[in-house]
């Protein structure tokens, strides 16, 4: 299981996408603000169907890269599993043949946190292992089998350790960079 805005991709889609619709009309604030009011993943639901995000400008972290690449070719099922509306973490993963499944917001649930962890107990009973990079994600690792840490802070990979779980830290660098 992958985190997506932090962890396989350097950036923030919600971020992205307010600025990409901002530079076209300021006047998008306005709307936001009455988005928001419905709730984050309504906000992100919004911003996701007017977006101009430019994906080839895009940086992915190639240690998280390399690793789901590895996965998949071990024939383990790598899942994108972000917070990010699905709208635009779809159109992202088709972009990537090593993801094989996305979970993504909705319009009206903002998977974060504890909803994410539920959601992947119940779709993955077995149990998993998932890459974060946040303290939002402390809720879902604490459900995993394994911890991957993506350029954590101090705070976010102490509470992490503290779990006792298998873990592995990647620096997540971005692709181009060594």
């Amino acid at each position: 299981m992958l985190d997506l805005d932090g962890t396989l991709i350097e950036s923030d889609l919600l971020y992205k996408s307010f600025v990409s619709i901002l530079r076209r009309n300021p006047l998008i604030l306005l709307a936001c603000a009455g988005w928001l009011l419905r709730g984050r993943a309504a906000l992100k639901r919004q911003l996701a169907l007017r977006n101009r995000i430019d994906w080839d400008w895009l940086e992915f972290h190639q240690d998280v890269v390399a690793l789901a690449s590895r996965e998949k070719a071990a024939g383990r099922a790598v899942v994108l599993a972000t917070a990010a509306d699905a709208t635009l973490a779809a159109r992202l993963a088709s972009r990537l043949p090593f993801i094989d499944q996305v979970f993504a917001s909705d319009g009206k649930r903002n998977l974060k946190g504890p909803i994410k962890a539920e959601l992947l107990c119940r779709m993955f009973p077995d149990g998993f292992i998932y890459a974060g990079d946040s303290k939002a994600d402390l809720a879902v690792w604490a459900r995993a089998r394994g911890i991957v840490l993506v350029n954590v802070r101090r705070a976010v990979r102490d509470a992490a350790l503290i779990l006792g779980l298998p873990t592995l830290e990647l620096s997540a660098r971005p692709a181009g960079q060594s």
